[in-house]
C-alpha cells in the first residue's frame, strides 16, 4: 500500500518512528549536526521538512538559524507546527509541493539548505528543477546537504545491496530485483543513483560529494561558489 502523507494517522506512526530500518539516518544526522558551525548564521531551507524533526534537531544545534520549511503534506505540517511552535519567530513554515517551488516565495540568500529523504520521490527532471532553485535560494558559499535513499543500480549488483542491507538491519528488504523493483513502485519512490545525484548537483552549479554512502543510503553535500 501507498505512504499517504495526509492521512494524519499515518503522518503520527511515521514520526513516531522515523529510525526504524533505516540505522544509516541517526549516523546521517549526526553528521549534519556536525558541519553546522561551517554553515554561516540566518536562514535554511529545510526541502520536505515533514513533522519538523530534523528542523528541531538544527534550531538546537544552532542558536542563530532560521528555518524555511516546506512541505506538501498538511498532516505532517501540523505536526511540524506543534513540535516548532516554541521556537517562535525562528520558524517559518510553508505548504508547498518540491514539483512546483517557483510558485512559493522563500528567502532569497539562505546560508544553507537540507533535504533529508525527500527528493527521492521526485522524478529526475522535478529533482533537477528543486536542485536549481536551491541553488538559486542559496548565498554565496552556501551548504546544501542531501540525506536520502539511492537507487540500487542494476539487477546484476542486487545482491550485495540485499545482502549489505540485511546486516545493516535495513527494512523491508526485498529478497530479489522484481520485488525491489514493485516495492519501490507501491510507494512512489523514485531515487537516483549516486553518480547522477552528483551530476544534477554539478549541473545547477554547486560543488559536490559523496560525504557518506551505506549502500542503497547515502548524504551527498553541495556548495554553491563564494
Amino acid at each position: 500500500m501507498a505512504h499517504n502523507w495526509q492521512d494524519q494517522a499515518f503522518a503520527e506512526a511515521w514520526d513516531s518512528r522515523h529510525l526504524t530500518g533505516n540505522p544509516a539516518r541517526a549516523e546521517h544526522l549526526s553528521l549534519l549536526l556536525a558541519m553546522l558551525d561551517q554553515v554561516a548564521d540566518g536562514w535554511i531551507l529545510d526541502l520536505g521538512c515533514g513533522s519538523g524533526l530534523v528542523a528541531r534537531m538544527v534550531l538546537d544545534q544552532k542558536p542563530a538559524a532560521r528555518i524555511f520549511g516546506l512541505d506538501s503534506s498538511t498532516a505532517m505540517l501540523e505536526l511540524a507546527k506543534e513540535r516548532l511552535a516554541l521556537y517562535g519567530e525562528r520558524v517559518t513554515l510553508a505548504e508547498a509541493d518540491l514539483t512546483a517551488l517557483d510558485h512559493l516565495e522563500a528567502p532569497a540568500t539562505c546560508s544553507g539548505a537540507i533535504a533529508v529523504q525527500s527528493l527521492h520521490h521526485l522524478e529526475e527532471a522535478q529533482y533537477r528543477a528543486a536542485v536549481r532553485w536551491t541553488f538559486d535560494h542559496l548565498a554565496p558559499g552556501g551548504w546544501f546537504f542531501v540525506i536520502d535513499r539511492l537507487a540500487i543500480p542494476s539487477e546484476r549488483l542486487y545482491s550485495a545491496f540485499h545482502d549489505l542491507r540485511e546486516r545493516q538491519g535495513q527494512s523491508p528488504n526485498p529478497s530479489d530485483w522484481s520485488g525491489y523493483v514493485e516495492w519501490l513502485e507501491v510507494n512512489g519512490d523514485r531515487p537516483l543513483p549516486v553518480q547522477s545525484i552528483l551530476r544534477v548537483l554539478e549541473e545547477a552549479g554547486f560543488q559536490s560529494a559523496a560525504l557518506d554512502v551505506r549502500g542503497d543510503r547515502g548524504m551527498l553535500i553541495g556548495r554553491r561558489g563564494a
